[in-house]
């Protein structure tokens, strides 16, 4: 219950309230608000910031208590705070601790909010002996009381006295936007770990997987986040003097190498130099590997490999860092991830590329979220484009317009130079395709595109280059866009989201009735088995002008020696039938094409090239073969004889079906 104490102050503080309340509009109560008593006993609860009824443990430059304009949903509380944010793009309203924040166990932040305004409400630490940190929450409710938490847990050990609200952040204002704010708090961050089961292959992630201790190394926020390591929390460990100075990790008891035994970890380095990790204290031989640091200032994957000491005993793993030098006893490596796996792993040694998003395969630079059920699968059809093995299946709601996949990139995605985004896609259906980059600290970017081509795998390009200097972290794609006429479960499968540079081909969607032109649609390539270069066109004349065609350099010495294009599956020959081909040629001779490689019989048909230094179209009629089954196509320059030279030259474009 509240308590009111009656002094003759109070007792005409009432008088002036029932006046107020009986002849006057409700603005003229809010003068009185402060003198509103609270409930006793009333404990501080240092945890509150402020509730603008009884815990107003801090003070709030700015923000004047008012009544609720609207006691429902997320907030019913009676006393509320109004702040007007300031016309500036980066005024903040500060709220000073005036000590160091204790953030040990309750570290994530909460507000409630009630505006109109739709925006970026950032918050930040800073104001102590620690760098600054802040977390950002998208305000789109513009109607209702909304609670945002903002995730302070990385930073349980850091120095911040000041805590910034930044309302609207980065935009320019009038100077008259309203937000009413209540609640502000800090609580205890939910714990990420619960329900993940141990991998005792991983020694320790500083996350979820600490495993083994590892002494000398302090657990810390992780700095410079990237593609290769963008988790919560990393080790922080400083090389003390001394040229052996190591990082040992004592598992107790023998390492169990019989199947993992390439061991990996993820440094960001301060100098370059030697990294030496070596397996030692068990009844085996010690053994090392020594690696070269040569990139600082960024994460890199390292990987050793002890294959050879899959049956060996070991109980210690050491680590050197920049092994053999005597350093000053300051410099700091952060280390994460430490792990073993299999050196059977295809991915062991490959380089991150991060301008390819994710391949789903080896660079996985990125990780998944967003409200689409997605997972990576088989290459449901391992064909034409895109022969990968594992690939992306997204299970779309087509009757929700703008559910979406996201891609985080951990980081700003490097757009200087490569901003033309590519995603292969195989889909059933044709739909609208939106790609749009967010999450960084410049405005949302949206590039509307289209599935065009169902059934097989087709590669769509995104014009981004006027983002080349923007800052954007993450990618978000909407399948069926705007629409609401698909299923609640219509399913694509994606792959190879990547970042290129200009392509005069890009967008051009492949007709795979032409089987290569050299230029934009080389949608079969040469497998085998004569020399050939795509080279310019020596005679842009006559019927082919193009740009690009191919070199072929015959042994004419050898009567069947071929030129042969793998389709990959088989050719649709049922309306398409007659093959056509462009050739340029010094010389008359036999030219046989053949099918084959299916479960049909091979075909073959004879002709000829009877025009020499021009170009000219051949064709061959394989109109009978309209129901067979053929995989690949051969071409015999010369077929059958061997009366050339061993360097006879074809040039040959346009090779296509009719």
């Amino acid at each position: 219950m509240r308590t009111f104490k009656f002094k003759p102050a109070n007792l005409l503080l009432v008088m002036l309230l029932i006046i107020s309340m009986t002849s006057c509009d409700e603005e003229t109560f809010y003068p009185f608000i402060e003198s509103i008593p609270c409930e006793t006993p009333e404990t501080a609860d240092p945890s509150i910031i402020n509730d603008f009824q009884c815990q107003d443990n801090l003070l709030l430059p700015n923000v004047e208590a008012v009544l609720n304009p609207d006691e429902s949903g997320a907030n019913t509380s009676r006393f509320v705070g109004k702040y007007i944010d300031p016309s500036g793009a980066w005024d903040a309203l500060i709220i000073d601790f005036g000590a160091p924040i204790n953030l040990s166990t309750k570290n994530t932040f909460k507000i409630k909010v009630l505006t109109s305004v739709a925006g970026t409400l950032k918050a930040k630490l800073e104001g102590g002996t620690s760098g600054g940190f802040e977390v950002d929450a998208t305000i789109s409710n513009t109607s209702n009381w909304v609670e945002y938490s903002f995730d302070f847990s990385s930073q349980f050990n850091q120095n911040h006295q000041k805590l910034v609200l930044f309302f609207n952040a980065g935009v320019d204002t009038n100077g008259a936007d309203v937000y009413y704010i209540d609640d502000l708090k800090w609580d205890t961050s939910a714990d990420p770990c619960v329900g993940v089961a141990v991998d005792i292959n991983v020694i320790n992630d500083f996350d979820c997987q600490k495993n083994q201790v590892i002494p000398e190394v302090t657990l810390t926020a992780t700095p410079n986040k990237n593609a290769i390591n963008s988790s919560k929390f990393s080790g922080k460990y400083i090389d003390e003097t001394g040229a052996w100075d190591a990082v040992i990790v004592d598992f107790g008891a023998p390492i169990n190498l019989t199947t993992h035994n390439a061991f990996k970890i993820k440094v960001l380095a301060p100098v370059a130099g030697t990294l030496k990790a070596k397996l030692e204290g068990g009844t085996s031989a010690g053994k090392e590997k020594d690696i070269q640091i040569t990139t600082t200032g960024q994460w890199v994957e390292y990987t050793f490999d002890f294959s050879s000491e899959a049956n060996a005993n070991h109980k210690k793993l050491v680590l050197f860092f920049n092994a053999g030098v005597d350093t000053d006893g300051t410099q700091v490596y952060f280390i994460d991830d430490l792990k073993f796996a299999e050196i059977t792993d295809p991915c062991n040694g490959v380089v991150p590329d991060l301008s390819i998003i994710n391949d789903f395969n080896c660079q996985k630079n990125s990780t998944i979220a967003g409200s689409v059920p997605n997972s990576i699968v088989a290459n449901p059809d391992p064909s034409g484009i895109n022969k990968s093995d594992a690939v992306l299946k997204v299970t779309d709601n087509g009757t929700d317009a703008w559910d979406a996949i996201i891609f985080d990139f951990g980081g700003p995605i490097n757009l200087t130079t490569k901003n033309y985004l590519r995603i292969k896609i195989l889909s059933s259906k044709a739909v609208p395709l939106l790609a749009k980059l967010e999450g960084g600290t410049s405005g949302a970017k949206e590039v509307w595109g289209a599935i065009t081509v169902t059934g097989i795998w087709t590669e769509y390009v995104f014009d981004f280059s006027d983002q080349a200097a923007a800052n954007h972290k993450k990618i978000v794609l909407f399948f069926n866009g705007g629409q609401e006429n698909g299923t609640a479960t219509d399913v694509y499968y994606i792959d190879d989201i990547r970042f290129a540079a200009y392509d005069a081909c890009a967008g051009v969607i492949p007709d795979l009735s032409i089987v290569n032109n050299f230029e934009c649609q080389q949608n079969y390539a040469v497998v085998c088995c004569i020399t050939t270069e795509i080279v310019t066109n020596p005679y842009k004349t006559g019927i082919n002008t193009s740009a690009s065609v191919l070199k072929v350099t015959d042994n004419g010495t050898d009567a069947w020696d071929a030129l042969v294009f793998d389709l990959g599956a088989a050719i649709n020959l049922s309306t398409k039938n007659k093959l056509k081909i462009k050739i340029y040629s010094t010389k008359a001779v036999p030219l046989l094409a053949k099918l084959e490689g299916g479960s049909s019989g091979p075909k073959e048909v004879w002709g000829a090239i009877t025009t020499s230094n021009a170009w000219t179209e051949y064709t061959f009629d394989f109109s009978d073969q309209a129901a067979a089954n053929h995989k690949k196509i051969v071409l015999f320059f010369n077929g059958g004889a061997s009366d050339g030279t061993a360097t006879d030259i074809y040039y040959i474009d346009d090779l296509k079906w009719e």
